[in-house]
């Protein structure tokens, strides 16, 4: 018999809802959710087609041990037992900060992980945690703490309202959204249009998403020029709301002067958009009866990320499109996680590392990952959710040869990836589909969303009887090395009872369930049961007004005040902007290589996907000038090299791609998959060996690795091209 169930798509921040129809605990098929509150009826391809990666056959679903190349299914108990005597021997000899965790997107999105993952650690005593997030988004979170006083006071544009939006270096209709909430993003761009707006996207490629508004090129990583120079127009013209500055804010005085030698003339020489046309976007944005801005992946991972997120944010608040219907709200979640985060000693910036580079939002750079490593300073290390080999930068694939250094590496995930390839455990975990759970703390904690909602879904399948949950895992090992969660000795006792009751007859508390009704009830929203029954598609909460934030004790500096010149930011504006504006005179015949959004691809997760999965290789994609350039016709090879190292892969050429810049789709690269078959036969190439690791290559103010923006040489080939 076949049985409809509800649940959400937690691939991406979208967490569009599903249909799926479970026969003999499987998946018979995946469908839209035509009554969700917020995605109604839309879902994209990576969710509908989910089966292929839930039920594939290359998935681990009990916990396996390396001995030599060899892999053997173990117990867990074996399985655990072992890994935390290893851990005590490394914490013994070096110290906690020698053990270490590395958590992808996945993690992020896993409700009940991080809470459990950041209660081991901090009873163990390590904060040598590492992430993805460095890759693509904690500049957000530097500025939110400076700016606003936490890390977890994150504005969102207000897309439903606005008579203006201008978006730069993101593609939401392919990739969902960075931090915000956005379901049905191609709607809603489209209804900004359809009540007489604007809608503007500022991209070295013209995205799918342009197909809705206006695009304009932009050279990779010239943004900060843009900004600044957008933000000195502001100030030049006194465009400016001053009683609204003179209450809530400090500091603009700073802001003013270190933008005050951006022209629109000036930036133009290097990023490829006109004085004109920024003086008119200039004019339309002030013309607006609410504008909003967003800054996305494309601009966080050049090598002013916090800088252009300082200036986007301050343009707002100082032209009065900062908390305002149609500008950038601050969302209100259903606990104020921004103010416990403020002084938790996990999620408030930090300097924990023998350098001076900070840890932000509780991650550590991972471009740092191997040079920590080689140098000893890291000897085991969890992985969850990710695949850092193809992830983060990864020169000379030196990354391969720091992870094989370790003493303990251990993977938790669904499928032996290339990172888990070199560890020395597995340990299988749930899918989404697996778990109950809510959309994760940016959408329900945080209220990062134009549409606020709450949204709660059982398990759709019951996992392989070999399979546990995050949660269980370091409840597990917390028990094992006597650590108490949640600081409470009685709530620790009945959580590492429940996870010793797992798989028995006499495992009957659900721990999600228990504590995501308490976070519900603790609110004064419906318990999860209750969610279930009565709200099955979603509860719909009041739109945020706005006139909510600026003025008010949820401003979380010390005075209550937005800082609009965090000083840290004035002096490294200072510093550095004048010689990057330098270098990129002086290279503006080099090619700039930029990532790719792929629909069918959400990084390494959907590789080993049939459904998903068809061409053989990524791409490198370039204009047509840059083609007739090299004497390049379509699928024609070129090696493209950076100073750091080289790869070989075939052209597509495209009017999409603005002259002098190539595209190239990221984790790709699946040669050494075996655990990975489909993959390994659809390898590609992976784009972040050009990119640089190491302190050099760290953007400074919140642990950025560089991975947008990268010079690069381009050359034909010998290669015969590919049919």
């Amino acid at each position: 018999m076949t049985e409809t169930r509800l649940t959400f798509c937690s691939l991406c921040e979208s967490f569009c809802g599903l249909e799926v129809d479970v026969k003999d605990n499987r998946i018979a098929d995946i469908r839209p959710d035509p009554e969700h509150v917020v995605s109604n009826g839309y879902v994209c391809v990576k969710g509908t087609r989910f089966d292929s990666v839930q039920h594939s056959p290359d998935r681990i679903i009990e916990p396996m041990k390396r001995t030599g190349d060899k892999w053997e299914a173990i117990s867990w108990e074996q399985a655990l037992d072992e890994i935390a005597e290893k851990i005590r021997s490394i914490i013994d000899r070096d110290g906690p900060q020698a053990f270490g965790n590395f958590v992808g997107a996945p993690g992020g999105a896993n409700l009940m992980s991080p809470i459990f993952r950041g209660e081991f650690y901090k009873g163990i005593g390590s904060s040598r945690m590492y992430g993805t997030g460095s890759c693509d988004t904690t500049n957000k979170f530097r500025v939110n703490g400076d700016m606003y006083g936490s890390a977890m006071r994150l504005a969102y544009p207000d897309v439903d309202h606005t008579q203006f939006m201008m978006i730069l270096g993101a593609n939401p209709n392919v990739s969902g959204n960075t931090l915000y909430h956005l379901p049905r993003s191609r709607d809603r761009f489209a209804g900004i249009i359809e009540r007489g707006g604007r809608v503007v996207w500022i991209n070295p490629r013209r995205v799918e998403s342009a197909r809705t508004g206006e695009h304009f090129f932009i050279r990779p990583d010239t943004d900060v020029f843009f900004l600044a120079a957008f933000c000195n127009e502001i100030f030049r013209r006194d465009a400016l709301d001053h009683e609204l500055i003179a209450r809530t804010m400090k500091n603009v005085d700073d802001l003013k002067e270190a933008v005050a030698d951006w022209t629109p003339e000036r930036q133009a020489e290097v990023t490829g958009i006109t004085a004109d046309a920024l003086l008119e976007l200039v004019d339309a944005y002030l013309a607006a009866d609410g504008a909003a801005l967003n800054m996305a992946t494309g601009v966080n991972q050049g090598r002013s990320g916090t800088l252009c997120y300082w200036l986007l944010e301050s343009i707002s608040a100082i032209t009065g499109n900062f908390d305002r219907r149609g500008g950038n709200l601050i969302g209100e979640g259903i606990i104020d996680f921004a103010l416990q985060a403020k002084d938790d000693p996990v999620l408030k910036l930090g300097f924990h590392r023998s350098d001076d580079l900070p840890t932000v939002s509780g991650q550590q750079p991972a471009a740092m990952l191997a040079d920590d490593i080689l140098s000893g300073e890291v000897r085991g290390l969890f992985v969850e959710a990710s695949n850092p080999m193809l992830a983060v930068p990864n020169p000379g694939n030196r990354l391969e040869h720091a992870l094989g250094e370790l003493e303990l590496l251990v993977s938790i995930d669904w499928f032996r990836n290339e990172t888990g390839n070199l560890a020395h455990y597995i340990l299988p975990a749930a899918t989404w589909m697996e778990r109950p759970g809510m959309p994760y703390a940016l959408q329900s904690f945080v209220g990062c969303t134009p549409t606020p909602y709450l949204y709660a879904a059982d398990k759709v399948l019951d996992p392989p009887p070999g399979v546990r949950e995050e949660w269980w895992i370091y409840t597990r090992l917390a028990d094992k090395f006597g650590v108490t969660l949640m600081g409470s000795p009685m709530f620790s006792g009945i959580l590492k009872l429940a996870a010793r009751l797992t798989g028995t007859r006499l495992g009957f508390i659900n721990v999600p369930k228990m504590l995501i009704s308490g976070m519900l009830k603790q609110s004064g929203q419906p318990n999860f049961k209750s969610m279930l029954k009565d709200h099955p598609h979603g509860l719909r909460l009041p739109d945020n007004p706005g006139n909510n934030f600026l003025g008010t004790d949820r401003v979380l500096t010390d005075d209550a005040l937005v800082d609009l010149g965090p000083p840290d930011f004035v002096a490294a504006f200072k510093e550095r902007v004048e010689p990057l504006f330098d270098d990129e005179r002086a290279n503006l015949d080099k090619m700039k290589l930029i990532g790719k959004r792929e629909i069918k691809r959400m990084n390494t997760s959907s590789a080993n996907s049939p459904r998903l999965v068809k061409d053989k290789t990524n791409y490198a994609y370039i204009s047509p000038v840059d083609a007739q350039r090299l004497g390049l016709a379509e699928r024609d090879y070129v090696d493209v090299s950076s100073p750091l190292d080289s790869i070989t892969l075939p052209v597509r050429i495209t009017d999409e791609m603005m002259p002098g810049v190539v595209a190239i789709p990221q984790c790709w690269g699946h040669q050494k998959a075996d655990g990975l078959p489909h993959a390994q036969q659809h390898p590609g190439v992976n784009s972040n060996f050009l990119a640089g690791d190491g302190y050099a290559n760290v953007e400074k103010l919140s642990g950025m690795a560089h991975l947008s923006g990268i010079p690069v040489d381009m050359v034909r080939s010998d290669r015969i091209a590919s049919a």
